[in-house]
């Protein structure tokens, strides 16, 4: 039988003493090699196992020992062995090995081509035990990350561009405790801040350096102030203010011959008739004083007669005045039509 285990050829026939007193070299297997393995192949008969090339190991194959350069490890925990790696991953593929951890697996031994899929996961990892420079571009997405798993402490500067982000990935949602309508913007340290929102109608401007929220539209408008005053030009007047600047006249109307009110009239309240040529024009607002201007013209008299109108000088109040009519043909007051305008300050 090939490989068996037999008496070795003495040459010439042992006596009984000669086979009992053996020196160790009377067995031999048929062709013996340095290495080979003694094994039993069965209940009665010892055989020789052939030596393989460096590197493989033995396992039982149908209850039988044999070499094999790709073992199955089965449930063997590589942790609790404590097996540290070889100094080159060559000569075989790794499978999925259960729990592999930083004690285990040292330096950059191990590549992602003897890895199998999903075979290590973040949870089998130390903290900062895999960085960037150990992965190749796009060998881990974001399936194989846990929400959250990975921060901005955990990134260097630049380590993910946008080429490796798919669509959507970051969203503005990412953002925590920013209020609804506030925008995020460079500040003076270089750093993201926030600008609040602004109020109704208001626009976005910028000085140069800074943004900032701001009326929309050019000039503000002026304040009663400032159309008072008259001096600025860095406001502009609007239809509300117009009848506060000194040069606009705060009453004007025209006056019936009968002296009822004509329309239409601005800043008057009423006319009263008190006599012939007699009118007392009522204002809607008070003037803040008798300072003020009353102009007045008669536009009524025939062209054979002159007439003037001229404010009663008894008849100046802040809240009235009294115009009275004259026909210079007669130096007589007359009821004639008449218009007026007044200035000053209300």
């Amino acid at each position: 039988m090939a490989n068996e285990f037999k008496h070795k050829d003495p040459g010439s026939a042992l006596t009984q003493a000669e086979f009992i007193a053996s020196d160790g070299t009377g067995h031999i297997f048929e062709s013996q090699a340095a290495g080979d393995v003694l094994y039993a192949s069965s209940t009665t008969v010892l055989a020789r196992l052939a030596k393989e090339t460096d590197g493989n190991v033995l396992e039982l194959a149908s209850g039988l020992p044999a070499w094999t350069a790709s073992p199955t490890i089965g449930s063997t925990s590589w942790a609790n062995a404590n097996h540290a790696h070889a100094a080159s991953n060559s000569g075989g593929t790794l499978t999925t090995l259960g729990t592999v951890t930083t004690g285990v697996w040292q330096g950059t031994a191990i590549a992602s081509g003897y890895i199998a899929a999903d075979a290590i996961t973040g949870a089998k990892i130390a903290d900062d035990a895999i960085d960037s420079e150990h992965y190749t571009d796009g060998s881990i997405d974001n399936a194989h990350l846990a929400d959250d798993a990975v921060d901005s402490d955990e990134i260097a500067a630049g380590a993910i561009d946008t080429a490796h982000i798919a669509d959507n990935q970051v969203t503005v949602a990412k953002i925590e405790d920013i209020a609804r309508g506030s925008i995020i913007y460079g500040n003076a340290s270089a750093a993201s801040a926030e600008l609040t929102k602004g109020g109704a109608n208001e626009v976005l401007t910028s000085d140069g350096t800074d943004i900032a929220w701001a009326a929309a539209g050019g000039l503000a408008a002026a304040s009663q102030a400032e159309m008072e005053s008259a001096s600025s030009n860095t406001v502009a007047a609007t239809p509300g203010r117009t009848q506060n600047h000194p040069g606009v006249a705060k009453v004007w109307c025209q006056i019936t011959q009968n002296g009822s009110l004509a329309s239409p009239d601005y800043g008057v309240a009423s006319v009263t008739d008190t006599g012939t040529g007699d009118r007392t024009i009522v204002f809607t607002t008070d003037f803040s004083s008798i300072v003020y201007s009353p102009q007045g013209i008669v536009c009524g008299m025939s062209t054979t007669s002159h007439g003037v109108e001229y404010p009663a000088a008894a008849g100046f109040a802040v809240g009235s005045i009294q115009f009275d009519v004259i026909n210079h043909e007669g130096d007589a007051l007359a009821d004639e039509v008449s218009s007026n305008a007044i200035f000053g300050d209300q």
